[in-house]
C-alpha cells in the first residue's frame, strides 16, 4: 500500500502520524478505533511525488480494505471522512473530532526536525534548488516552493501552528515551530544574511 511512496510519505511517516494521533486522540477523547484506522490509511495509494496523484482512487482503496477486514459502514464512513479531510492542499476544515486530530497529527509531522528533513528529502526527489540566492527568506517576493526548497517554510510550514484544531496539538506545534525558526536563524547566519528579525 505504501511501497511506491515518496520519501516524505513512506511507512515511517505513517507510523509517526499514527503515534501523533494516538497522543492527541487519547488526550482529546477521540474515537480511537476510527482515528487510528484513519491514521494508518491516510496516505493509502500514495504514489511517487513525481507521478500523478492517486487522490481519486484513495476512497476506494481505503473502503475496500476496511470492508475486507470487516468494519461496519458507520466506521468506514467516519474513517473515509477523516482521510479525505486531512490533506493540507484541499483546505478542508474538518468537523469531526477524529478528522481534526488526524489533520493535526499529519501536520505535526511537517514541523520540527522531522519536517525539515522531509522538506529536503522531497526537494531532492523533485530536483528543486535549496533556496533563491537573491532572497532566500522571501522578504521581497512571494514564496514559490515549486522552485525553491526553503520557500516551503514560508508557503506552508510556518503557518501550520496557527491552524491546529486541538489544544494538545497546539502545544506540540509550538515546540516544533521553535525548531523551524531556530533552523532558519542558523541558516541565515551560515549563508551570510545578517538581518534575522523578519523570521
Amino acid at each position: 500500500m505504501y511501497n511506491e511512496a515518496d520519501p516524505a510519505h513512506d511507512f515511517s511517516h505513517i507510523m509517526r502520524v499514527y503515534k501523533n494521533a494516538q497522543i492527541i486522540g487519547e488526550k482529546e477523547g477521540a474515537d480511537m478505533e476510527v482515528l487510528l484506522l484513519a491514521a494508518l490509511l491516510h496516505d493509502a495509494g500514495e504514489g511517487p511525488k513525481l507521478s500523478d496523484r492517486t487522490e481519486s482512487q484513495r476512497p476506494r482503496i481505503v473502503d475496500d480494505f476496511l470492508m475486507k477486514v470487516g468494519h461496519s459502514m458507520e466506521v468506514r464512513q467516519k474513517v473515509l471522512y477523516a482521510v479525505d479531510a486531512h490533506r493540507f492542499s484541499k483546505g478542508i476544515v474538518p468537523v469531526t473530532l477524529e478528522a481534526k486530530v488526524l489533520q493535526d497529527a499529519d501536520r505535526l509531522d511537517a514541523m520540527g526536525a522531522i519536517g525539515i528533513a522531509r522538506v529536503f528529502a522531497t526537494g531532492g526527489t523533485l530536483g528543486r534548488a535549496l533556496y533563491n540566492p537573491d532572497d532566500p527568506f522571501c522578504r521581497t517576493r512571494e514564496p514559490d516552493d515549486r522552485k525553491w526548497n526553503l520557500d516551503h517554510f514560508f508557503k506552508k510550514l510556518l503557518k501550520l501552528e496557527s491552524g491546529m484544531h486541538t489544544r494538545t496539538a497546539r502545544e506540540l506545534a509550538s515546540q516544533r515551530a521553535e525548531v523551524l525558526k531556530r533552523y532558519l536563524s542558523d541558516l541565515e547566519r551560515e549563508i551570510g544574511e545578517v538581518n534575522a528579525s523578519g523570521i
